[in-house]
């Protein structure tokens, strides 16, 4: 046993002694602005893109509950980070909001909810009222689903009322 372990740290003295004497060429690292300007903007659109709908699918999927869990976390933290710095749509929250009555978790969804809309419509990104509306038509269908727990006040009740006999679009411009 003693000469297995004499044996071992042998090796790996002199193992440790090689591997310092290896010269690594050195590498200049590459960065989205080292790549030409229309392959960096393209990879880094599509994937941005691609993982900001992820993020906003995995809140969506999430029970209200649930919505400032750590697991949801990651997501969330994308998202806002994404909304901010993108340079190809506008976010804007208007007053509408006020229907979550200081409700932070659905506020999450709702944020989910128009980037996922954006993304699925973007030939329509610079419509505001269009990405409204169907942002809110996610949100409600969101918040009438049993499924995700949503204690429902009145506001709330009247917006999933709207959006089920098809007077959303009237029912937010009353706000």
């Amino acid at each position: 046993m003693k000469k297995v372990i004499l044996t071992m740290g042998l090796l790996c003295l002199i193992s440790s002694g090689y591997a310092q004497s290896l010269q690594l060429p050195t590498v200049d690292p590459v960065t989205l602005e080292s790549l030409p300007a229309a392959v960096s903007r393209s990879i880094e659109l599509k994937e941005f893109e691609k993982a900001a709908l992820q993020a906003s699918d995995f809140i969506i999927a999430s029970p209200v509950n649930e919505v400032n869990d750590e697991k949801v976390k990651a997501s969330k933290g994308y998202l806002l980070g994404w909304m901010q710095d993108s340079p190809d749509f506008n976010f804007a929250v208007d007053h509408t909001i006020a229907v979550f009555e200081d409700n932070d978790p659905l506020m999450w969804i709702y944020m989910a909810c128009m980037a996922k809309y954006t993304i699925e419509h973007k030939e329509q990104s610079g419509n505001t009222d269009y990405i409204k509306l169907g942002t809110w038509e996610l949100v409600a269908g969101y918040i009438d689903n049993p499924d995700n727990r949503v204690a429902k006040t009145e506001k709330l009740n009247m917006l999933c009322n709207a959006y089920r006999s098809g007077e959303l679009d009237a029912f937010l411009k009353s706000l």
